[in-house]
């Protein structure tokens, strides 16, 4: 009876422990499974804003663009992409497979504002001459005359416009236009900031203190410091939390200083000022959209008069926004010293 009894138990033991085994195999699996899953859908999505990014940078240089792109192998899944336009604003349609699963971004683009798409705008260049080692990446335009000293380090790698000409034609010039010239095209110029103002004020953030300077300073985690002149008001703040719809303004004046990098929500900010902006120190992306076209760092600097580099310390300056000065000019504090931008 012993005898049984003990076989009877290590039968049991053997079945229980069959089952437990099936059972953690089972969990295992699953748990395997959950974790591809996780890891296609990430992927299917981060393919989806890639082709959306690609999109971006197609209709910034003409945006008259439409593809076609259909079926393009993209980081092991595929992209395409559709259009469709209501009146001014034109519908992109970024859809991805990866692994079997597929996701849809979507993004309106206004193609109202021509200045979107310029790397380099002026309404009149003031006298200003492109010397060697000049570079702009992506189109350029002024209503005015485009002066240059004619020298083949100086690159336009975009297409260049001009209203009033171009100084040393480019057919028979040293400086490279790679992107083509046309003469004879004027463009409108914007005279207000009203949208960025109403912005600001609807679910961005607006400076109280016309009167006071308004000092951002960028951290090294991507985060801000709000001063009124040398009072701190915020502290390491989210650009995301401080601006939710990505405006932020002030009637008085900005300076912008701190090491960076910049680190904006999707969508990008536009900070604007009704007076000038002042830059103390290069503005970099936390995520170089150059090496990275998923990247959605975007910033854009609006002053109604100058923006202004301070170069009495830095020589070399690299500055990754669109910045536009209304009534003034881009301009720097020592305009007699050497130095790159």
């Amino acid at each position: 009876m012993g005898g049984k009894a003990a076989l009877l138990v290590v039968f049991g033991l053997t079945f229980l422990f069959s089952a437990y085994q099936l059972k953690t195999g089972s969990v295992s699996s699953r748990v395997a499974d959950n974790l591809a899953n996780f890891f296609a859908q990430r992927m299917v999505h981060r393919i989806a804003v890639s082709g959306l990014n690609i999109a971006a940078a197609k209709l910034y240089e003409d945006n008259s663009w439409r593809g076609p792109m259909q079926n393009i192998a993209f980081q092991g899944g595929e992209f395409q992409l559709a259009f469709q336009s209501a009146g001014d604003t034109l519908a992109v349609y970024s859809m991805a497979e990866y692994g079997g699963i597929r996701d849809t971004v979507i993004a309106f683009f206004s193609l109202e504002n021509a200045y979107t798409k310029y790397a380099w705008f002026t309404a009149n260049e003031n006298g200003v001459s492109w010397t060697p080692q000049d570079t702009v990446w992506g189109p350029m335009h002024t209503n005015s005359v485009l002066n240059h000293q004619n020298k083949n380090s100086i690159v336009f790698n975009g297409k260049v416009t001009a209203g009033k000409g171009i100084s040393a034609p480019p057919k028979n010039s040293k400086t490279q236009f790679l992107g083509g010239y046309e003469i004879g095209i004027e463009i409108p110029v914007v005279t207000h900031m009203n949208d960025l103002i109403h912005g600001a004020a609807t679910g961005g953030y607006t400076f109280s203190h016309p009167s006071s300077l308004m000092r951002i300073e960028w951290n090294a985690d991507g985060k801000v410091d709000i001063y009124r002149d040398s009072t701190r008001i915020a502290d390491d703040v989210p650009l995301s939390t401080l601006a939710p719809n990505g405006g932020i303004y002030s009637a008085g004046d900005i300076e912008i200083f701190g090491p960076g990098p910049v680190n904006t929500p999707a969508g990008g900010v536009t900070i604007g000022s009704g007076k000038n902006i002042i830059l103390r120190n290069p503005i970099t992306y936390a995520d170089n959209p150059l090496t990275n076209p998923g990247s959605d760092d975007l910033l854009a600097l609006v002053a109604r008069n100058d923006i202004i580099i301070d170069n009495q310390d830095i020589e070399y300056w690299n500055v990754q926004c669109v910045m536009m000065a209304i009534n003034g000019s881009l301009t720097a504090i020592d305009m007699n010293k050497g130095g790159n931008v």
